[in-house]
């Protein structure tokens, strides 16, 4: 590999024999040399791939701003989510994970404490990102010393929610967390019962909800048509579960709402089956009773 640009004494960008380019981290693998120097692969502790959707600057800045041991933390936390958990994300998590991590140790050495939204909602919505969040901290205090607050898991388990859809900003995982919160409100309130939101129902039915909206950012989602559309399906959910069907009209109209899309009948048949399946294992409700519309 040689060097293409040097961001300090341990981090460096560098060029493969294959021409693809990578960001190299190793105590001192830069010190000394210069653009187009070979590096010393034994120095090499770390690399990762930046994204290609990052620009030169913000990769400079970021590369130039945050300590090398953070990038090597943010690299180990990224390979652990992908090699050992098989979650497939984005290459962009690794700069937003050590931007964060790097001002959350710069808050604690102040004193300063945030407190963050949608703490509960994150807690019950995405489990195994929360307990990513939580080794995270972890990692933090076994490798730097610092022990951050707990509610750090919280922002750093947005973060992977964030890069497994390949979102620019975490403005869209916020508001996706937010009329998630607000879907179970309306299935809690239409059966009279309050969501157990660990149920293994909730998580299938979040899974489907999250990839739902994937698919309205990619305006990828199925087209009414005689090829895909379900109508046998539709009436026959309707007929037999009308209390699962009416609820998840109500469901409909917010997701449409806040998509700002028109969803499909077979979108709506899909919800009514969600909605169902929960109510048979969260309360044992197999109800052909109607709610109101």
């Amino acid at each position: 590999m040689r060097i293409s640009r040097i961001y300090n004494n341990n981090v460096a960008l560098a060029t493969t024999f294959k021409g693809q380019e990578i960001v190299v981290i190793g105590k001192g693998l830069a010190f000394g040399k210069r653009k187009g120097d070979m590096i010393d692969p034994t120095k090499v502790e770390q690399t990762f791939v930046p994204d290609a959707s990052t620009t030169n600057e913000r990769l400079t800045w970021s590369l130039e701003q945050i300590p090398s041991e953070i990038l090597s933390l943010a690299t180990e936390l990224e390979q652990q989510v992908t090699q050992k958990h098989g979650i497939k994300i984005a290459h962009s998590f690794i700069i937003p994970l050590a931007d964060h991590l790097n001002y959350a140790l710069v808050r604690a050495q102040e004193g300063v404490t945030v407190d963050y939204p949608l703490t509960l909602e994150v807690t019950q919505l995405y489990p195994t990102e929360v307990e990513f969040g939580y080794r995270a901290l972890q990692l933090v205090l076994e490798r730097t010393g610092v022990k951050l607050p707990e509610n750090e898991a919280i922002p750093l388990a947005l973060h992977l929610v964030n890069s497994q859809f390949d979102y620019e900003d975490m403005s869209r995982t916020f508001r996706m967390t937010e009329v998630f919160a607000q879907i179970f409100d309306i299935i809690g309130t239409s059966y009279g019962h309050e969501v157990d939101q660990t149920a293994m129902s909730v998580a299938r039915f979040v899974t489907h909800l999250r990839y739902l909206f994937v698919r309205t950012d990619q305006k990828a989602q199925a087209r009414a048509s005689a090829e895909t559309s379900m109508p046998l399906v539709t009436e026959a959910m309707r007929t037999s579960y009308p209390k699962a069907f009416a609820c998840a009209r109500k469901v409909l109209l917010l997701l449409e709402m806040h998509l700002s899309q028109e969803l499909t009948d077979d979108e709506l048949t899909y919800l009514a089956i969600h909605i169902a399946r929960l109510a048979r294992e969260l309360w044992d409700d197999d109800s052909t009773e109607t709610v109101d519309a």
